[in-house]
């Protein structure tokens, strides 16, 4: 494939108890570059970044992250047909991706180069170095308003491949042969009952070997240390539309979150 997604970011204020959920749910493994400032934990084929929370930003999954063939080729395509998208070099003192864009709706992604100029770039590190394990990231999920045309531009650009889901779930979904991104329609009124989810990341997928083992798993993990414990899907009016509004959306076989909230749609298929 001319482009691999590789990396994802999560903002929060307890950044480092996040990278501890997610070590000790999904087994995911600390990267050789131990950030003091934003801890990296990796399944051997996505990097996960937890990014402390900052003065003027918001908490929650923030980006993902390419590592494509040749970036003179995505400004190309994008030049040619995809206008209002943009991607500009990120300075060299950064060991993250050399690039961040944006596509036609302004949803944000980093991009890294295959063997650009020795750079050391932690992203292409993974995608060079990477291992195998039963639980990993499967899914990007993105609520946009041009759901379409961002999807186009995933694929026109990036060479992403339309998968054919049995599912009712709406949307786009795309695939670099092992991660799917998922672009979905945004609009106010498919909020109703709920409070407004604004345009942006909206979930991240996880495949696990088997459900029932992954339950009692979570079960376990959150017995031993509760401050790991999940932030549990519905229990009040507008909670139980939230929960079965994420239901409706995912593709997977279980819907919950992390200890921030974030949205995790689990599969074992």
């Amino acid at each position: 494939m001319f482009a691999q997604i590789n990396h994802c970011a999560i903002i929060s204020h307890q950044y480092n108890m996040l990278s501890k959920f997610y070590e000790a749910v999904f087994g995911l493994k600390y990267s050789a570059f131990r950030l003091v400032d934003a801890p990296l934990v990796s399944d051997g084929y996505v990097g996960m970044q937890l990014i402390p929370r900052r003065d003027g930003y918001v908490g929650g999954i923030d980006h993902f992250g390419m590592v494509v063939d040749d970036v003179e080729t995505v400004l190309e395509r994008m030049q040619k047909k995809h206008t209002k998208a943009n991607v500009v070099k990120r300075p060299s003192t950064r060991p993250y991706a050399a690039y961040s864009g944006h596509d036609p709706d302004g949803n944000v992604f980093d991009l890294a180069v295959k063997k650009e100029d020795n750079r050391k770039d932690l992203y292409t590190e993974i995608a060079e170095k990477g291992w195998h394990q039963d639980r990993y990231i499967n899914k990007f999920a993105i609520r946009t308003p041009n759901a379409e045309q961002c999807a186009e531009f995933y694929a026109d650009v990036f060479e992403l491949q339309t998968v054919n889901r049995k599912t009712d779930a709406p949307g786009y979904h795309l695939t670099d042969g092992r991660m799917t991104l998922s672009i979905l329609p945004w609009s106010i009124p498919v909020f109703e009952g709920m409070s407004i989810k604004r345009p942006g990341p909206d979930h991240l997928g996880f495949h696990v070997e088997d459900l029932d083992a992954f339950q009692k798993h979570v079960a376990e993990v959150a017995g031993a240390n509760p401050y790991l414990a999940p932030v549990p899907l519905g229990g009040s009016p507008e909670s139980n539309v939230r929960r079965d509004f994420f239901r409706k959306n995912a593709t997977g076989k279980l819907q919950m979150t992390d200890i921030d909230g974030n949205w995790l749609d689990i599969t074992d298929e």
